[in-house]
């Protein structure tokens, strides 16, 4: 990204970014003008980081064999933390707009029965506890490896387990560009449980009002400002 800079009683100030794609960060609202044309405004607990390009293979599957090992699609990523006194992120959240390249004609075609409507789009919505270490491992060149190393550079400490609130929205009409927000919680230090206590619990009470709550927390991260 580039530094959108502005001239402030004869002294030169940073107000914020702006990407390749004309996507720009000022203060804490993300404003993309397409794919889709969207503001969203962080909470100011988080701290704007920065942004990279991704590209995503198709390394499953799922794919065609005649795309299997190829690049599918690409986009970029724009990453605020939640740093707490000691140093150590609490909190992450992403902002990721992708779309399948024109070597393909795939296109994203989950189905949206009980999506939230959020702003002026439909968004779905789901939860995952996981160990973002080992998964950055299995899959290097994934956007979770891509992530760890971004806050790595940039010294930021992350835990290797991460709890995740995930909105999922289509951001073009013909079902090829989707946005997807993260809101991601350390799960140890928000839960005390590591991955495996979480997933051996059985107390379902528990587990249902950890997960609500975290949800909650999540919704309320962010607004959807326009779009």
């Amino acid at each position: 990204m580039r530094p959108l800079l502005v001239t402030l009683f004869g002294a030169i100030v940073l107000v914020g970014c702006e990407s390749r794609d004309g996507r720009t960060v000022v203060g804490n609202t993300l404003d993309s003008p397409s794919l889709p044309d969207v503001a969203v405004r962080v909470d100011t607990s988080f701290v704007f980081a920065g942004s990279f390009d991704i590209e995503i293979l198709a390394n499953s599957d799922e794919w065609p064999d005649s795309l299997v090992g190829s690049p599918i699609a690409a986009g970029e990523r724009f990453v605020f933390v939640d740093v707490g006194g000691d140093g150590e992120v609490k909190r992450l959240f992403i902002v990721q707009f992708e779309g399948f390249l024109d070597n393909n004609d795939q296109t994203y075609n989950y189905s949206f029965a009980n999506a939230d409507t959020i702003g002026e789009n439909v968004y779905r919505h789901n939860t995952w506890f996981y160990n973002s270490r080992e998964q950055a491992t299995r899959n290097p060149a994934g956007e979770g490896a891509k992530t760890r190393r971004f806050l790595a550079d940039r010294e930021y400490a992350v835990e290797d387990e991460f709890m995740m609130s995930r909105f999922v929205g289509l951001a073009s009409e013909d079902r090829r560009n989707e946005i997807i927000i993260y809101y991601i919680e350390m799960l140890r230090s928000s839960t005390t449980f590591t991955l495996a206590e979480w997933e051996s619990t059985e107390t379902d009470g528990l587990r249902d009002d950890i997960v609500g709550r975290f949800v909650d927390r999540s919704r309320e991260s962010f607004d959807i400002v326009r779009g």
